[in-house]
């Protein structure tokens, strides 16, 4: 069987190009493995030759994405690519949704297979999980580079099974996040079957693997609209990471659980004072420059002034919002709002980044 040429995808920062200075690089290419690629490459074996490295700027690509994917496609064609391989992005969101992207674009226009490996938290999941493309596949990783050995062993498993067609069973058989689809298979116990051994074992309290996972997710409500906005009392929120300077509540750049209100009373704007931020999703440096862009305090203040609502509370809520788990974001949530109940607040603007 002929070794399958492979074209591996990275963003700036492991294309060895530069960190968040260089995120609005445009796409380059490099001939062979680079960076990680090269342990890629070994683990690999014989079994695939990485033939080219695409890389672009994390920022780049979601702005220019149709530009970027049509030349990645046009590559693989000139470079007679039979398989990609994206990542590992580990936690960082930009890069988990560009490999995904990647992965997709020469998975429908080529019929080619692709790996990536990613965070199960890393935003770039859901999007894998709503292509439900049947020839990618992602592993999970650790949340940071720290597990690039463990990554790299992972994909180059997957990859290689893909280049010698070896059957990859099902994702907990072949180590890849799962993605919705259901296959048919022949089993030798039926349905009926299965659900009396799996409710005998859980009855007795043994060991048991449901076969559809079903994730519960608590329903949030709607909140009935503000009745006068003109009356309201309003507060801002956000989830830029924007703190005290010196950081007193600890916040952290992923996976934050913390959260706290600080005073905007005597602020007309947020460039009034120096803030800290804290967050591993962008680059900080715009922010700090200017914290309006994460909680817009001066045109607050606008509004205020002309009577859209009628008061602006006097401290803002924030918190960090990047890689932060569901179940933690929601005791976040609540904490805020009882608080806003307690002080009257009547509406909350609250701003993503």
């Amino acid at each position: 069987m002929a070794t399958v040429r492979l074209m591996h995808f990275l963003n700036q920062f492991f294309a060895g190009e530069g960190g968040e200075e260089k995120a609005d690089l445009p796409l380059g290419t490099k001939g062979g493995a680079v960076g990680p690629g090269r342990r890629l490459q070994a683990l690999l074996g014989d079994t695939a030759e990485i033939v080219v490295t695409v890389y672009c700027g994390d920022n780049y690509f979601p702005a220019h994405s149709k530009e970027v994917l049509d030349s990645i496609v046009e590559i693989a064609r000139d470079r007679n690519v039979g398989m990609i391989v994206g990542g590992p992005s580990f936690g960082a969101g930009r890069y988990g949704f560009a490999s995904v992207e990647a992965c997709h674009a020469l998975a429908t226009t080529l019929g080619l297979p692709g790996v990536t490996g990613m965070h199960p938290e890393n935003p770039g999941v859901d999007m894998y999980r709503g292509y439900r493309d049947r020839t990618v596949y992602a592993v999970p990783t650790a949340e940071g580079a720290s597990g690039m050995e463990d990554a790299l062993a992972k994909m180059a498993a997957l990859a290689s099974k893909l280049a010698t067609g070896a059957t990859l069973g099902s994702a907990a058989e072949g180590g890849y996040m799962p993605r919705g689809l259901r296959l048919l298979e022949l089993r030798p116990r039926n349905g009926a079957e299965r659900a009396v051994d799996l409710l005998l074992a859980r009855a007795a309290g043994g060991q048991f693997d449901t076969e559809i996972p079903i994730d519960i997710v608590e329903p949030i409500p709607i909140p009935p609209r503000v009745k006068s906005l003109k009356d309201a009392y309003v507060a801002l929120g956000g989830t830029a990471g924007i703190t005290l300077t010196g950081n007193p509540d600890a916040f952290r750049g992923f996976r934050s659980t913390a959260w706290n209100k600080y005073s905007i009373e005597e602020l007309n704007s947020m460039q009034d004072v120096q803030w800290e931020v804290m967050h591993g999703g962008y680059n900080t440096q715009f922010m700090k420059e200017n914290p309006n862009y994460g909680l817009p305090l001066d045109v607050c203040r606008e509004m205020e002034k002309q009577g859209v609502f009628a008061k602006l509370y006097p401290y803002h809520f924030s918190t960090t919002g990047v890689l932060g788990l569901i179940t933690d974001m929601q005791v976040v949530g609540k904490e805020m709002v009882q608080a806003m109940k307690a002080e009257g607040i009547d509406a909350a603007i609250m701003v993503s980044t």
